[in-house]
């Protein structure tokens, strides 16, 4: 168990976005050609604890509102070795099996205090390569408060320096003060009815752990194509053409669903104004209809539209707070996004490229290749994330096995990659993965 090494003490009211994924923890591996040295990591890891004490926290109740008490309970972290080599680590990860390289937070236990709330996994690879896995629990913070901590992580191990992250102990009262007066008129969120507990919890009983998870690939110049493909009246962003992209063939999967509903997590400090460096879960989720048959360049051109207009028409963290503070504690742990369907799924997508992965280093090395894993209880959920390298993209999905059939065969495979030309610079970890 690794305590900061100058434990802070700390009782951090969650916003509504933590209680959103109150259950939900995030797992991510990356990978780095060199044996890294455990016990410099570990002292490293100690000194970043203390400028960021919530990921040794637990959390729990008071005043029926979520909270993440620190005072340096600490971080469970591990070391294993492995006779696998780096490329068989990641072809691993990057599908269903790559649980081996992570310890998981159980997301359910940390909510109510019982467990922790980061959990760490260093494993050796055969030919000197090393994987850290890194698990944390949703509400503790999303990608960008991740990427604080590994990069005061990388700094603390280099003796360097590292901007201090923004952490305010009532996160729901300084998002009330800081966000756009405008926004959304109605809540992103609502509670589960009974009958749908009783549905969700039957499909986590057996179905949940019958998903596949679907990776694909797109290099720089086939994005390229894409782009220039889709953008005929605006101007679109990599991201609003490859969700549509992917989208489009999503659409096609189960021929008896006409319409399904995009959910895009938003990060809210770049769209409101907020300070960069806040700590927290500052995301909400931007609603898009998708409908059979339609083309990705309107899918695409109604996401960009979402988004230039999201602070003024379509941030609901305001509202969503409002809701969730008139609400009891039973109810309030009853509080899912809109976006959650009990009887069909629907495609959440979190973008997590960006956030500078492959300008991590230990002992003068960045990583190779970052992925997280999709040890996930629910159909739909999926993230956009950097290719190897920071070259190109990978989206993947978990989807019900049907589905992933679907989308797997090589007709669909050969219209989600009809921008990709004969000679595109494929990097050798996407040939071996994705084909």
């Amino acid at each position: 168990m690794i305590r900061p090494s100058d434990a802070q003490r700390l009782d951090i009211r969650c916003n509504v976005g933590d209680a959103i994924v109150a259950n939900l923890a995030v797992h991510m591996v990356l990978f780095f050609e060199r044996h890294l040295d455990t016990r410099a990591l570990v002292a490293a890891f100690a000194r970043a604890l203390t400028s960021l004490p919530m990921f040794a926290g637990r959390m729990g109740l008071a005043e029926r509102r979520m909270r993440i008490r620190c005072t340096g309970q600490g971080v469970p972290f591990t070391t294993a070795s492995s006779s696998r080599t780096l490329d068989q680590a990641i072809r691993s990860a990057a599908g269903d099996g790559g649980g081996w390289l992570i310890d998981p937070v159980n997301g359910a236990t940390a909510r109510w205090g019982w467990g922790p709330v980061c959990r760490v996994r260093v494993t050796h690879l055969a030919g000197d390569a090393t994987a850290i896995g890194f698990s944390w629990h949703h509400a503790v913070g999303d990608m960008q408060t991740f990427m604080h901590f590994m990069n005061g992580w990388a700094a603390a191990a280099a003796d360097e320096p590292f901007a201090e992250p923004v952490i305010v102990e009532d996160r729901a009262a300084y998002l009330d003060e800081h966000l756009p007066a405008d926004g959304a008129s109605e809540p992103g969120v609502r509670y589960l009815g009974l009958a749908e507990i009783a549905r969700s919890a039957l499909y986590l009983a057996k179905d949940a752990r019958r998903q596949r998870t679907l990776s694909l690939y797109f290099g720089e110049d086939e994005i390229a194509r894409m782009r220039r493909a889709y953008e005929h009246r605006i101007r679109l962003s990599t991201n609003d053409v490859v969700c549509a992209h992917v989208s489009e063939a999503l659409m096609q999967v189960d021929p008896a669903v006409e319409h399904r509903n995009l959910a895009i997590a938003v990060n809210a400090r770049d769209r409101c104004g907020l300070d960069p460096m806040l700590v927290g879960n500052i995301i909400t989720t931007l609603s898009v209809d998708l409908r059979r048959g339609e083309a990705a360049r309107l899918t695409a051109e109604r996401i960009r539209h979402h988004l230039d207009h999201f602070a003024d028409e379509y941030c609901d963290m305001r509202i969503n707070q409002r809701f969730l503070d008139a609400a009891g504690g039973w109810r309030a742990a009853r509080c899912v996004s809109t976006a959650f369907n009990s009887t069909r799924w629907n495609p959440l997508v979190t973008n997590l490229s960006g956030f500078g992965v492959y300008r991590i280093s230990f002992e003068d090395t960045t990583a190779c290749y970052c992925t997280p894993l999709l040890k996930l209880p629910v159909a739909g959920l999926g993230a956009l994330i950097d290719g190897a390298d920071g070259r190109g993209l990978v989206f993947v999905i978990a989807l019900p096995p049907k589905e992933f059939e679907a989308a797997s065969s090589p007709e669909m495979r050969e219209s989600l990659h009809r921008f990709r030309r004969a000679g595109d610079d494929i990097p050798r970890v996407h040939r071996a993965v994705h084909g």
